[in-house]
């Protein structure tokens, strides 16, 4: 007698597993119209955003010599591998930070290109010594992710362009210096040196141990004193300030035999405006009611108020094509399982959106 359930359609005992149901085949995994749209996007959006790596980790491992100028005319292709001779412009570097405690980069402009050229070095400083070549990965300045902070601190806080007198003579017609725009309410500052105070340190001897008897002592020596007291320097020195000459001061001094002391120039910081400065006559600068000629001045500053141009370019130094080797399989990958997502997504098209329904 054959077993009870052992016939099709026999009736099958209670708590005893019907061998009918356990043939039944499952249904088979599909992948839905939203999933496979959604994954072939994001693999295609992924592709794209590495691109640019993907071309300069496919460029020549050789850096090709090119000039700041051709740069900044765009004639140089982005994200290759470029070795440019330049002087970066130190005084006006930003240093671009994640987070405390970091040294972060160096991100400095290149002189003569007015900002639409910037290298990008390490924060700590102890990059082997560059002779003004820079070897690194060209970019567009706008596509790194501190080029919003840097645009932000520049234009809050200007960097003085330097420039000697002549050439800020000859930007009162041009308007720019070293290439930058400057507006009339931009500050000026210059350091002179008077050339008719001086300041003489001395050091406390036997023979004049205090302040007291060195303000004896050079009043004897013909050195007109200046209004300012003279103002301590630790225990065994004083500073003394003098209505005359560096050459006048050193030969008194050497006349009366007073050795135990130095001479040094003093200088005097003034400040104006690019607007005030421009009315100047030629050979001397108006500050004030002064006017100082061209010739004891070294470097005029300007605090020219920019921001970043759009347009400017950086180098990013330390980068190199060989670093970026696991982009191209990255890259193979992603268009596999595109290319895989793609035929799902036409099998889900056919089957939920172009399938013939019963009505």
């Amino acid at each position: 007698m054959a077993e009870s359930g052992s016939d099709p359609g026999a009736p099958v005992p209670k708590d005893t597993i019907d061998p009918e149901l356990i043939k039944l085949a499952r249904s088979k995994t599909r992948v839905g119209l939203v999933t496979a749209a959604g994954v072939v996007i994001l693999a295609a959006l992924f592709v794209v955003r590495l691109n640019a790596d993907r071309r300069f980790g496919g460029s020549s491992t050789e850096a090709t010599k090119v000039t700041a100028q051709d740069i900044v005319d765009g004639k140089v292709d982005l994200d290759r591998y470029v070795s440019v001779e330049a002087e970066p412009f130190i005084a006006g570097a930003v240093r671009a930070t994640q987070g405390q405690n970091q040294t972060g980069l160096r991100v400095a402009p290149v002189r003569g290109t007015a900002d639409r050229l910037w290298i990008v070095l390490p924060g700590d400083g102890w990059e082997a010594p560059s002779g003004y070549v820079y070897k690194g990965r060209l970019r567009k300045l706008d596509d790194l992710p501190f080029a919003a902070a840097i645009d932000t601190d520049v234009t809050e806080h200007p960097r003085p362009v330097f420039a000697p007198p002549a050439a800020i003579r000859a930007a009162f017609a041009s308007g720019t210096v070293d290439g930058i725009a400057v507006a009339d309410n931009d500050r000026v500052a210059f350091d002179v040196v008077d050339p008719n105070v001086a300041s003489v340190i001395v050091s406390f001897v036997d023979r004049l141990p205090s302040i007291n008897a060195w303000t004896v002592a050079l009043g004897d020596a013909g050195i007109k004193l200046g209004a300012t007291a003279a103002q301590p320097l630790g225990t065994d020195r004083a500073r003394f300030d003098v209505a005359m000459s560096v050459a006048d001061v050193t030969h008194k001094l050497a006349d009366a035999k007073l050795f135990a002391t130095r001479v040094e120039p003093v200088t005097r910081h003034d400040t104006t405006t690019w607007g005030s400065l421009k009315g100047s006559p030629p050979g001397g600068f108006v500050v004030g009611s002064a006017t100082i000629p061209d010739a004891q001045i070294d470097l005029i500053g300007v605090f020219a108020a920019r921001g970043t141009p759009h347009d400017a370019y950086a180098i990013i130094t330390g980068e190199r094509p060989e670093d970026y080797w696991y982009v191209l399989p990255i890259t193979m990958v992603l268009v596999g399982i595109g290319l895989v997502f793609a035929w799902a997504l036409v099998r889900a098209v056919r089957r939920d959106l172009l399938s013939p329904r019963a009505t």
